[in-house]
């Protein structure tokens, strides 16, 4: 085969060999070359995205403590793009109960995200995957619920009315109810 065809032939070859295996990469943002995608097959990537993306400010008791990392297929259809994968990134909590710092990895599993192409050359998929893993975060988290923690919040059961009750030297059990409400029970406005 002459060399003027065999360089256009390889560089096809490699191109469509890159789309079955995984693209690692690291990066500061997750842009998609829409011209890397053929209409019939799909694009496989992996990688991290190294750049702290979650504006959080200072007195945020939620803190980044890792990368966002991702394994995910985008393919094009019916003229949008269309990524479907895993997603993950580490953060650090807050326990809402004792206080204690913890880290928690929140996980995006079979994760879609469809945005059109609009004659688009590249997207820029950051935003719609920081919005998605912020809105996955958990509102009122506990120690216990953590990666790494095996034991139960040492402020377990502590807000429970009864023991709240007996630690104020308070009878724990409900009293009856006050006698006083009686004639308002008894009222028939009908």
């Amino acid at each position: 085969m002459p060399r003027s065809i065999l360089v256009p032939f390889l560089l096809v070859i490699l191109i469509r060999v890159t789309s079955f295996y995984d693209l690692k990469q690291e990066s500061k943002s997750m842009i998609i070359d829409i011209r890397a995608i053929s209409k019939s097959e799909s694009l496989f990537m992996s990688g991290e995205i190294s750049e702290d993306i979650w504006e959080f400010q200072d007195s945020d008791l939620i803190k980044p403590a890792g990368q966002l990392i991702y394994e995910a297929e985008a393919s094009i259809v019916s003229g949008e793009l269309l990524v479907r994968g895993d997603f993950s990134a580490k953060f650090t909590f807050e326990c809402t109960h004792c206080l204690v710092l913890f880290k928690k990895t929140i996980k995006l599993k079979n994760h879609s995200i469809l945005t059109p192409i609009e004659g688009k050359l590249t997207i820029d998929l950051t935003n719609a995957l920081r919005e998605d893993i912020l809105l996955a975060l958990p509102n009122f988290t506990k120690c216990d619920q953590g990666d790494e923690i095996t034991e139960p919040c040492p402020a377990s059961g502590d807000f429970i009315e009864s023991l709240n009750a007996q630690n104020n030297g308070e009878d724990p059990t409900n009293p009856l109810p006050s006698k006083q409400w009686e004639a308002l029970d008894k009222f028939n406005i009908d």
